[in-house]
């Protein structure tokens, strides 16, 4: 309890240091946000909050140019490896990547490309259940399944798919993958130091202690505080479910950054963070921080600008269609009584085609998202290779209750049931729109009972992985721009929501494994639109919208690129006047 209360005063005086005119000083950006942060370390980190601070504290071998969502640049590579250079073999599935000369970690030591080798095959090694360990797993080992020591594939594959050659890493994958480069791009790709690692009790780096390590559980991790990292910025502390406060790398191999320190505030409850936005406490908000039924009050904010930029992310309607009752009460009863659901409530489609013509996707994009954003019913969104707009649920009360009516040999219209749908904590349009959704489905049958309940996003995260969420409103931003992206995670049986849901189809599975090892480009859009088709048809899930990204920033502010492929924001180019 004494650390509790030091931590807290310790914040309470830093913020208070920091709180005149925008944040404060020049060098210090305090940004407001909501939720809290799963993990640092990158085996367990799998969501825009930890992502962002591993963003910002561990360098990738590539990252993006400006606001491009397609466009790449070396960070700690010396180059983009392409075909012509001979970086890319002629079959796709050799890549060759020579490091940066003079990068180094925080600590001044240097990056080798052992350090490279390590930080990849660390995250196939621990292949945790609720990490993102699938997008190396995929192109490197040919399935994004995780690795278990009691499988098929083990640790001599892992050990094989990523070699060091000199100063050059060599990946060979097990099939043609196009997005490979934008892989290596994202967060999971995160180079840290293999000594410093090890030296804190972590894997070896050898088959000798790697079974130790595969999915150990998150608490075990010796590197949940951040391992020592190459970014612009170090983790300075850590104050649970409260703040992050980044500190300067003043050994970044490049130009240091402008800002000394940056101030990632958690504040759940949205006034509070237009508040601290109008008071001049903060200095901007994190992307989509702010709801779009907020934004005209925060137009009105003097010295505050409201930009916009399309993003690639889709939001959802998630259904497990096999659930884990233990231990969390959500199936009730437990049978079609009135007072529960069955485990498999979600597997009959009729219920899920239900839920799909239940919704009211106009009154929740106009009056909800206040028009900042749009109906998008499948894995195709825009700005996509093969985007398609023509397939559509409506809202459609008569079908919904058709389909109640014989879902279940009719026993869910004649008997009902009482069924908990979940938002993350603060995220005030996902609660409206399960209100909505509860709204029309009890205006359909008065058996029919719907709570909306609030959880940490940690917890749904947990809970998701862990099969016991029934349904819940999620959001999923595209981890590169290449429909597979979506693909993979929703309907590929190994794929994250997939896994949520206990959903698997065979069939599925072969598309999705013919589509991203195509080089034919319109072989694989026709494969995405297959894809997209039977998903929409089956109604796997209930995709609900593609959203614009918000970003609320104070005008001191200066060089914020907005780009749908970060993990909220990084913070490197960023200045106060």
């Amino acid at each position: 309890m004494k650390k509790s209360i030091l931590a807290t005063g310790l914040l309470v005086g830093l913020l208070t240091a920091c709180s005149s005119g925008g944040g404060g000083e020049r060098n210090t950006l305090t940004t407001v946000t909501f939720g809290d942060w799963s993990s640092f370390d990158p085996a367990y980190c799998y969501d825009s909050a930890c992502g962002e601070v591993l963003q910002n504290t561990l360098d990738t071998l590539f990252f993006y140019d400006g606001d491009s969502p397609r466009d790449l640049v070396p960070q700690l590579a010396a180059e983009l490896p392409t075909v012509e250079n001979g970086g890319i073999s002629e079959d796709g599935r050799v890549y060759r990547v020579r490091l940066r000369e003079g990068a180094k970690f925080s600590d001044g030591s240097p990056i080798t490309p052992e350090d490279v080798e390590y930080s990849l095959e660390r995250m196939m090694v621990y292949s945790t259940d609720v990490g993102p360990a699938g997008l190396l797993l995929e192109p490197l080992l040919g399935s994004a399944a995780p690795v278990r020591a009691d499988g098929e594939v083990g640790y001599e594959a892992i050990d094989k798919a990523i070699e060091v050659e000199g100063d050059t890493v060599v990946f060979t994958l097990a099939k043609p993958f196009a997005p490979f480069l934008e892989v290596l791009a994202g967060y999971w790709g995160s180079i840290y130091s293999k000594s410093a690692a090890v030296e804190a009790g972590d894997w070896s780096g050898t088959a000798n202690d790697w079974e130790e390590f595969n999915n150990l559980e998150q608490a075990e991790s010796k590197l949940n505080g951040g391992p020592l990292g190459s970014g612009p910025f170090t983790i300075e502390r850590y104050d649970v479910g409260t703040s992050v406060i980044l500190q300067r790398n003043n050994n970044y191999y490049k130009e240091p950054a402008q800002l000394e320190r940056v101030i990632i505030l958690s504040v759940n409850e949205e006034g509070t963070r237009i508040q601290q936005l109008q008071a001049g406490d903060a200095d901007m908000a994190s992307p989509n921080a702010i709801t779009p039924s907020q934004l005209p009050t925060v137009r009105k904010i003097e010295g505050v600008t409201v930009e916009q930029r399309p993003s690639l992310s889709l939001t959802a309607f998630l259904m497990n269609w096999n659930i884990d009752g233990s231990g969390t009460g959500y199936l009730g009863s437990g049978r079609l009584d009135g007072r529960g659901i069955p485990a498999n409530f979600f597997s009959d489609e009729n219920v899920r085609r239900g839920i799909a013509y239940a919704f009211d996707y106009d009154a929740y994009v106009n009056d909800v998202l206040q028009g900042n954003g749009r109906q998008q019913n499948t894995i195709l969104l825009e700005g996509l290779p093969g985007a398609d707009e023509s397939q559509r649920y409506s809202q459609d009360l008569d079908r919904a209750r058709e389909a109640f009516q014989a879902a279940w040999n009719g026993e869910v219209w004649e008997n009902g049931f009482t069924l908990p749908v979940f938002f993350n904590s603060g995220n005030t349009s996902r609660q409206r729109g399960l209100e909505i959704l509860k709204q029309n489905l009890e205006s359909l049958n008065p058996k029919f009972r719907v709570e909306v309940r609030e959880l940490q996003f940690s917890q749904i995260l947990s809970q998701g992985a862990a099969g016991k969420m029934t349904l819940w409103f999620a959001g999923w931003g595209a981890d590169f721009a290449d429909p597979h992206s979506f693909a993979q995670p929703f309907y590929e049986s190994h794929g994250t929501y997939a896994q949520n849901i206990r959903y698997s189809d065979p069939a599925m599975d072969r598309l999705i494994s013919e589509a991203i090892a195509s080089t034919n480009q319109d072989r694989r859009v026709e494969l995405y639109r297959q894809i997209a088709t039977r998903g929409f048809e089956e109604v796997v899930m209930v995709p609900l919208t593609q959203s614009l990204n918000t970003y609320v920033t104070r005008d001191n502010v200066q060089g914020r690129v907005m780009n749908p492929m970060f993990a909220g924001d990084y913070f490197y180019p960023i200045s106060k006047q």
